[in-house]
């Protein structure tokens, strides 16, 4: 199918496994480039080769941490060093929680913030201006059912899932 992505750039968190893992390569068959972000590095270079194989686009691989100002930091300076920015963001790293709110310490409520909510706004930041310069861009969240149908043992994750920024940009 052409999509008309060809030579596009896409960063996408949690890439380097599962629906991340998936749809880089669904984008890379499109001919998109990839920024793909994911916080175990031997994994994240292994997918990132076996990419660059099967659909000789460019892969640039970044271990980090995206639930961090210094992870979200070190992946759009990657974008924007690598391509000169990007044309898709995905944010797609994410984690169940698996308590309740009486389990939870607030610790754990700031960890999943970070890395669902704190990620997306702070990717945002970093990567609009550059899109803005390349005539515009798209960015997705992935969020799971429990974003409209939350699960009774999930109450972080039913939270910071229904939290997502909306961007809007031209």
């Amino acid at each position: 199918m052409e999509l008309g992505l060809r030579d596009k750039v896409a960063v996408i968190t949690g890439g380097s496994s599962g629906i991340g893992l998936a749809v880089a390569r669904g984008l890379a068959a499109e001919g998109a480039h990839l920024v793909l972000a994911a916080r175990a590095a031997d994994r994240l270079e292994e997918e990132a080769r076996g990419i660059v194989e099967a659909h000789g686009v460019r892969v640039l691989p970044v271990a980090c941490d995206v639930a961090t100002v210094e992870g979200t930091t070190a992946l759009t300076e990657a974008a924007e060093e690598g391509f000169g920015g990007a044309d898709i963001l995905i944010n797609n790293a994410g984690a169940g929680s698996n308590e309740t709110i009486l389990e939870a310490p607030d610790e754990k409520w700031q960890a999943y913030w970070d890395l669902h909510v704190m990620a997306a706004v702070r990717l945002a930041r970093g990567l609009v201006p550059g899109m803005r310069r390349r005539g515009g861009g798209v960015i997705l969240h992935n969020a799971s059912i429990c974003a409209v149908q939350p699960l009774w043992y999930e109450p972080i994750y039913n939270v910071t899932n229904t939290t997502l920024p909306l961007v809007s940009f031209s």
